[in-house]
């Protein structure tokens, strides 16, 4: 606990580069405890953490596989934590580390589970590769990168973001823009091979693609023009393969697929100005948008300055949620709001015992647990808490990964 404890107040007193006017313009809750208990009716606590390292180093994407019974951590670094989650008892333990690539300024770009196992795992770094990982082999199983064709435009040796789709046979990587153009990218898992490439549908750096968890051709694809683009991939060509395009009129940071109460698919997108949107992916309707403010007062906060949306997620009874919190004081605040059917937002849950600010979630659905990471370098699990049961979170100490050859899978 003491270790633990020291650990957070020695990266909390290192500065962010962006946060220090954030701590100058003050917050607070826009009504009392008593009565944020009862309009947050559902308590979470941390139930297990883990510290990547002691070193500063971020968070910056989180997966787990199907059964949620393993997680793992991109890093700022570009090394990549692998845990074992019991997701019964909500604990973490140390399973595999991934030594960060070589070369200065690399960052994981994203990390996911090749498929329904634990076992296959891709990682992409910004230095323009996508590694496919075996966690029961040693070494690397493939490498995907950019293969240049004669009649397309040069395309930057460099990612922002990637996914795989449903059944593991695709990958689709985006890129910034590079010599005006803008690219996403296609490989062949099984083949290892480049498929194609798609460079008309956006005009500035793409910053999300998102694949529908079912559906294994439909590709959703943001970017920082504003513009959210639907794919069919199994379409020849990228003019055939468009099905739809929605224009947030801002600039897209992360996108998500749901399902409505009418059994359609639905893409939502967080903004780069923490807006939340959604869209019928088929019919191009919006059907919910929700501006900074009012998510600011759907989670009982002052000042719209500080929030922080984090991500939005599916529920088991097909409800969508959206995680939010604030930047001020070190992220100590994180809460929950229901997106409901009729455009508005209710209060959900309150997550008390926060640590950092967080950059990315996971949300087991059967079991009501979450799972963040974030700008203190700590995975956190978070399981719901009712009142006399002990706060683990209080009792919690580091585990520092520890560089056995033993446990990395190279």
């Amino acid at each position: 606990m003491a270790d633990f404890n020291k650990y957070c107040q020695e990266a909390a007193a290192e500065e962010l580069p962006d946060s220090e006017e954030e701590e100058d313009i003050g917050d607070g809750d826009t009504c009392s405890a008593q009565d944020l208990a009862a309009q947050f009716q559902l308590q979470y606590r941390p139930k297990d953490e883990a510290s990547v390292s002691l070193q500063r180093e971020y968070v910056l994407s989180l997966s787990a596989d199907q059964g949620f019974t393993r997680v793992a951590a991109g890093l700022s670094s570009s090394a990549v934590h692998i845990y074992n989650l019991d997701a019964g008892a909500g604990t973490l333990s140390n399973f595999s580390f991934l030594p960060p690539s070589e070369g200065q300024k690399v960052t994981t770009c994203g990390v996911r589970f090749l498929d329904e196992g634990p076992h296959n795992i891709l990682v992409g770094t910004t230095d323009g590769y996508v590694r496919l990982y075996d966690l029961r082999l040693k070494g690397e199983q493939a490498r995907f990168s950019y293969t240049q064709h004669p009649e397309v435009a040069p395309v930057p040796k460099s990612i922002s973001c990637f996914d795989r789709n449903a059944n593991g046979r695709i990958i689709c990587c985006g890129t910034n823009q590079f010599h005006s153009n803008v690219f996403l990218l296609f490989y062949d898992v099984r083949e290892r091979r480049q498929m194609g490439v798609y460079c008309d549908s956006h005009e500035d750096d793409i910053t999300s693609v998102r694949f529908h968890a079912q559906n294994p051709d439909l590709l959703s694809t943001g970017s920082v023009d504003g513009l959210i683009n639907v794919f069919d991939v199994k379409e020849p060509d990228e003019e055939e393969a468009l099905l739809n395009t929605f224009n947030t009129e801002s600039s897209v940071a992360r996108l998500q697929w749901h399902r409505n109460v009418y059994d359609k698919d639905v893409v939502s997108c967080i903004t780069t100005t923490c807006d939340f949107k959604s869209y019928e992916s088929e019919e191009g309707d919006e059907l919910a948008s929700f501006e900074r403010p009012a998510i600011t007062t759907a989670i009982a906060r002052k000042n719209v300055a500080n929030l922080n949306v984090i991500g939005a997620h599916n529920q088991e009874d097909g409800g969508v949620f959206l995680l939010a919190g604030t930047n001020y004081n070190k992220g100590e605040i994180m809460r929950s709001v229901s997106v409901t059917s009729k455009n508005t937002l209710q209060p959900l849950a309150n997550f008390q015992g926060n640590k950092q600010i967080v950059r990315d979630s996971l949300f087991d659905a059967k079991r009501g647990l979450l799972v963040t990471g974030g700008e203190c370098g700590i995975v956190t699990v978070w399981t719901q808490h009712s009142e006399g049961s002990a706060i683990a979170g209080d009792k919690l100490k580091v585990k520092k990964e520890k560089k056995s050859r033993k446990q990395a899978p190279y």
